[in-house]
C-alpha cells in the first residue's frame, strides 16, 4: 500500500504543461496510427519539434524545452511499441 502513495505522490508532481504535452501526443498519436500507420512517430516528432523551435523559441511564445518534446512524442513510441508487440 505504501509503494502505491509513493507512486501517487510521484505523479502528482508531474507539472500541469507536460501533462498537456501528454496529452496533445496521445490525440497526435491516435490520429496519426489511424490514418498513416508507423510513420505516425515521424509527423509526431516533426510536429512537437516544430512547436518547440518554431513557436517557443523562434517566436518567444513560450518557453523551449526538451522536456516538452519528449512528452509529446512518447505517446507515439508507447503506441508503437504496443503495435508492434
Amino acid at each position: 500500500m505504501n509503494k502505491i502513495k509513493q507512486l501517487f505522490s510521484t505523479l502528482n508532481k508531474v507539472p500541469n504543461d507536460k501533462l498537456l504535452h501528454f496529452f496533445y501526443g496521445t490525440i497526435l498519436s491516435f490520429v496519426g496510427f489511424l490514418l498513416i500507420g508507423d510513420g505516425a512517430l515521424v509527423v509526431v516528432a516533426a510536429i512537437a519539434a516544430a512547436k518547440e523551435l518554431a513557436w517557443d523559441k523562434a517566436l518567444g511564445k513560450g518557453n523551449c524545452e526538451l522536456a516538452d518534446f519528449i512528452y509529446t512524442v512518447v505517446p507515439a513510441v508507447m503506441m508503437l511499441i504496443i503495435k508492434s508487440v
